[in-house]
């Protein structure tokens, strides 16, 4: 399903207005919400709303939060996707460490995939479907995560995280895989940008391989688009 909204500022509010509706079910429902959030630039203004305007519409700290993927540097890293949300979210809402489930960067990629891998098995056996919502982005190359085309681990039907190189900087990652982004209720994309036109036209088109596809086909999902990003997506 895709989503088409004006622009960058109304896809990180539609963005942040999913993840407080499906925290607040959650918690309402089951007493607590697991969410796994996206790195990179695209969700950072969700999360400063989230931090900010709706912080309280949620009681965050029944909230657990995970990671689709994470670059193998320290947590202090400009670049970790821990960092971001850290900065943008975790610490403006004073959550403690109990919520936050991050993949250990500053580890080797095998043993922190095999770190992380061990923390999912865990939650497995508490909650099915692990997640109540897994946010993401895409790359103008069709990425997800850090699933980029051609990657192994795309293959992967076992592991639950996986160690990856991609074709971007730094190279070295841990990335959640198929088995994992299946367990959720719901998968969200923020999409934004021009340059990201022609990855979403073809995710939409019949018989798409790029692993944005790939994963929208997991679980029911939806991708909320700016009007840059939507622009060659069929009426």
């Amino acid at each position: 399903m895709l989503v088409k909204l004006r622009d960058a500022e109304a896809v990180a509010r539609a963005a942040a207005s999913a993840v407080t509706e499906t925290a607040f079910k959650a918690i309402h429902e089951h007493g607590g919400c697991a969410l796994v959030l996206a790195g990179g630039n695209t969700p950072r203004r969700a999360y400063q709303i989230l931090a900010g305007e709706l912080r309280d519409e949620v009681d965050w700290r029944r909230v657990s939060f995970y990671f689709g993927d994470e670059r193998c540097v320290p947590p202090d890293d400009p670049r970790s996707n821990y960092r971001m949300a850290k900065e943008t979210l975790f610490d403006p809402l004073k959550l403690g460490q109990g919520n936050v489930f991050r993949i250990a960067g500053e580890l080797s990629p095998e043993a922190g995939a095999a770190d992380y891998d061990a923390q999912l098995r865990h939650l497995k056996g508490e909650r099915s479907p692990m997640f109540d919502l897994v946010l993401l982005g895409m790359g103008a190359e069709g990425h997800t995560a850090s699933l980029f085309p051609g990657s192994p681990a795309l293959q992967e039907r076992a592991r639950q995280a996986a160690a990856v190189k991609v074709p971007a900087e730094p190279p070295d990652r841990v990335t959640l895989t198929p088995p994992a982004l299946s367990e959720s209720h719901q998968i969200l994309f923020v999409v934004t940008g021009a340059e990201k036109a022609d990855a979403l036209a073809r995710v939409f088109s019949d018989g798409s391989d790029l692993p944005a596809a790939q994963v929208a086909a997991l679980a029911p999902s939806r991708f909320l688009a700016d009007e840059a990003a939507a622009s060659e997506v069929p009426a």
